[in-house]
Formats: structure tokens, sequence, C-alpha cells
């Protein structure tokens, strides 16, 4: 015979759960279409009135322009009787055809017709004007006064007793929304005593046996294992007592077993304890490291407050100066596992070059190239891949120059490579400098690289980006070194395989 105490605690939970949907469901169903009811009716109350009121105020309008066109005989006026016209005769022709036979819905089709009558006047009065029929557009016109009048009369009739029927209908609505509040309410609270009660009985079918089991189990961890414990049948108690009196005769045949592991257990204790002191050592690295982030933060922070105060306080060379050092900052701390556009890199480019000139003069000059293709720019590229190059042409080929030197930016592109070139007329670079740089770049280990191969401003050297940028693009002909009738030439190569919308790169005099 079939007993609700032995179904399973999911089974019921799961029956609960949708008897207590189904309730929801349902009054959920009944509020909306209660609700849809409400609008309804409250949106047809309203709209009637609305078309009125509309075509009661263009009337006014249309009479004026009738007026202004017959005394003046503007052009101006006619174009706006005939919108007006148009629009007033499309409300006519609505109220005409959702008309319903009730008092209310007779006196809206009279006003339309009498409204289309008197729009046929005045187009006659208009066009008596235009055919200089004094006679005839004076005798219309007077004709249309009239039953402009007279209709406006009736529209204001007919809206003062659709106001009053309004307020009416307006108790009936209001008093069949609060009867859907009040049943809204009573379900709810219905809801949350089904619920309040199936919980309850859930509570006390599960604690009141897992409390007499637990007892049990008390008695268990104090060593009495000769715990006769009383069998339940049915759901999920009667097996959890089932696996406790297995669980008990399992420790009574196992306790030996347990003493001749305690040696091991001491051991692998002591090497938890271990295991706790590098995780401690681990944590300690990490909250250093996380130190070594925030320093440069509040550095770009106090430099970006301080482009702040200049500008505040007019002196724009130092506000621009520490613009571009703090735009630098920003740049960097985006780490180099994050994807740029060559316009990006290039705008860190001029920002560095920038401090550089603001630093040195006339010793740096600056000029780029940005060719006609301004959606070669929109490139997806590695991050700090152009500012080590430039920085190594000002620290290796300018800087030992007494009279300066020149650092050119040129953007080149075909079908489907972005030719960047790097150059400037400083000291040169040797041919065997070139080779060790390529050469190390692709067969030294990458890590010693980035270990031993550092620039001055970013820690990023020229092997570094060499490297990066084959591995990115898993080619070796990324980059190219040359020196040439005393300029030396960094040149990348780098495929178009990301494209974004095209916008200006502002100049490093910007």
């Amino acid at each position: 015979m079939f007993s609700f105490n032995n179904v399973k605690f999911r089974t019921k939970l799961i029956i609960f759960v949708q008897l207590a949907i189904v309730v929801v469901l349902l009054a959920s169903v009944y509020m909306y279409f209660s609700l849809q009811i409400i609008i309804r009716d409250t949106t047809l109350m309203y709209e009637k009135t609305m078309e009125l009121t509309a075509v009661y105020r263009q009337l006014d309008l249309i009479q004026k322009e009738i007026q202004f066109y017959l005394s003046t005989n503007s052009s101006d006026s006619l174009i706006s009787f005939y919108d007006y016209m148009n629009n007033i005769k499309n409300r006519a022709e609505k109220l005409i055809k959702n008309v319903d036979y009730t008092p209310e819905g007779i006196k809206s089709k009279n006003a339309a017709n009498m409204i289309i009558n008197y729009l046929d006047h005045a187009e006659k009065a208009i066009m008596a004007k235009r055919g200089r029929d004094i006679e005839g557009y004076t005798s219309y016109y007077a004709l249309t006064v009239e039953e402009n009048n007279d209709i406006m009369r009736y529209i204001e009739e007919i809206i003062s007793g659709e106001l009053i029927s309004t307020s009416d209908k307006y108790a009936a609505i209001s008093r069949r929304i609060q009867f859907a509040t009040t049943f809204n309410n009573l379900l709810i609270i219905a809801v949350i005593i089904f619920v309040t009660g199936m919980i309850i009985s859930f509570s006390i079918q599960i604690t009141k046996p897992i409390t007499k089991l637990a007892s049990y189990a008390k008695r268990v961890s104090v060593g009495d294992f000769d715990v006769e414990v009383q069998s339940v049948t049915g759901g999920e108690i009667g097996v959890l007592y089932n696996a406790f009196n297995l669980m008990v005769v399992s420790i009574k045949e196992y306790i030996n077993e347990i003493k001749e592991k305690a040696r091991l257990e001491a051991s692998l204790n002591e090497q938890r304890l271990h295991n706790l002191k590098m995780k401690n050592a681990l944590r300690e690295a990490e909250l250093m490291a996380l130190q070594s982030q925030i320093n440069p933060h509040f550095i770009f922070n106090t430099i970006n407050i301080g482009a702040k105060i200049a500008m505040l306080e007019g002196d724009k060379r130092t506000c621009a100066y520490l613009e571009n050092a703090a735009d630098i900052f920003r740049y960097n701390l985006r780490g180099l596992d994050a994807n740029t556009t060559l316009r990006e890199e290039i705008e860190n480019v001029c920002a560095y070059i920038y401090l550089l000139q603001t630093r040195f003069g006339d010793l740096v000059t600056f000029k780029t190239d940005y060719g006609g293709d301004p959606k070669a720019l929109n490139i997806v590229v590695p991050r700090m891949i152009l500012q080590p190059i430039a920085e190594n042409a000002y620290i290796h080929g300018i800087s030992e120059m007494e009279e300066g030197g020149t650092i050119i930016l040129k953007v080149e592109s075909d079908e489907d490579f972005v030719y960047v070139y790097i150059m400037d007329n400083g000291k040169g670079m040797a041919p065997e400098k070139i080779s060790e740089l390529l050469r190390e770049s692709e067969d030294d280990d990458l890590q010693t690289v980035l270990a031993t191969k550092k620039g001055h401003t970013t820690g990023i050297g020229i092997v570094n980006v060499i490297n990066r940028l084959r591995l990115y693009y898993n080619r070796n002909d990324t980059v190219d070194i040359k020196c040439e009738d005393g300029v030396t030439k960094v040149i990348f190569k780098l495929p178009k395989n990301h494209e974004q919308g095209a916008e200006n790169v502002p100049d490093i005099d910007s």
C-alpha cells in the first residue's frame, strides 16, 4: 500500500515546489488578464475624447489659416490649410469608422459628418479666392465661420458628456482595481501560509529523527560502541540510520588499524605543516608583488593630479608635460598580456618623444608619416613594441651626439601587411650587433632573454620585442634592422589580422 512517508524527500520537495509554482502562476495569470482588461477599458475610455480634443484644437487653427489666406493670399497659409484639412479629415473618417451605436457614438458620428461638410465649404471658399470670385469666397467664408462655431460648440457638448461618463467609468475601474489588489494580497498570504506549513512539515520530518540520531552519535563519540540504534524504515532517514549502524560496526573493526596508522598520520601532519609554511611564504610573496603593482598606480595618480594643478594655474607647458608622462604610466600599467592597436602604440611613442623634447630641447627632432591608409593604424598588435625601439634610437643613437639628431616614425601598407619604420640618424649600429640581435632573439631561450635584455624605461629591450612579435605572429620575418648611409632603420612587418574603424592619430606637436 502506498505511504507518503516512504516517498523520498527530494520527490516531496519537487511536488511542493511545483504546487507553489502553480499557485503563483495562477495568481500571476489572473492579475495579468485583470490588468489587461482594465488597461483596455481605460484606453477606450480616453481614446475618443482625445480624438475629439485634437479635432477641436485643429478646427480653431484651420479657421485662422482660412481667414489669413483670404485676407493676404499667402501661399504659406494655403499650404497650412491643406495640411490641417488632411489631418482633420483623417481624424473625422476615423471617428466614423470606429463608431459604436450608442448615444455618445452617434454624436461623434454626427460631429464627424459636420466636420467633413465644413471642410468641403472651406475648400470651396479657398478655390473661389484663388479664382478671384469675391462674392463666392465671401459667402463660403461666412458659412464656414458659422459651421466652425456650431461644430466647436457641439464638440464641447460631447466632451462635457464624455467627462461625466468618464468619471462614472473611472469609479467602476477603481473598484475593479481595488478588488484585484485585495484578491492578489489574499492570494499572496495564502501562498505564504502554504509555503510556511510545508517548510514546518519538512523540518519536523527531517529534524526529529536526526536529533535522535545525533544523541546516538554523541554516545559513540565518547567511546560507547554498544549503542542499539532503533531502525527507521522508509526514505533517506532510514538509509541514514542503516548507514550509521554499519559505521559503528566498522569503527569497532578498524580501531586497531587506526592505532597502527598513527605513526603515518604523524608524518603526514608534519608534511602538512611544511606545506602550510610554504603557502605562507607564497602568500607573502604575492603580497609583495601586489605592493609593487600599487606603487606605479600611486605614481600615475600623483603625476595626473600635478597635471590638473598645472592646468588650473595656467601653466600649459607643465600641464602638457605631466599629462604625457601620465599617459605613458597609464599605458604601461595595462600589462604586456593585453593587446592594443598600432594607433595606441604610436600615441604612446609620441608621448615619450614629447618628454624627451621637453627635457633636451632641439637635440631631438621627431617626424611622423602615417601614409595614405588610416585603417592600417587599427590593426591589433602586442603592447609595448614601438617605445623600446624609439628609446633605443635615442639612447644608443642620438644622445651620444653633441649636435643631436632626428627620429622618424613612418607607416606604410599594402594589401596584406603594415610596415612601420623607426629611423634615426645617430651613430648607427654595427652589422655584428644587428646579426647578434636578430640571431639571439631567434635562438636563445625566451626566459633568459626576458631576464637579461632589458630596456631603460620600461624594462623591455629590443630583443624582447622581436621575440614577442615572432611568437605573436608565428613567423620570423616580423622585424628587420638595417643601417645604411648613416641611418639606422628598424622595420616592422605586421600582418593585417584585425581592423577597426578609422580615426585620426595625433601628431607629436598636438
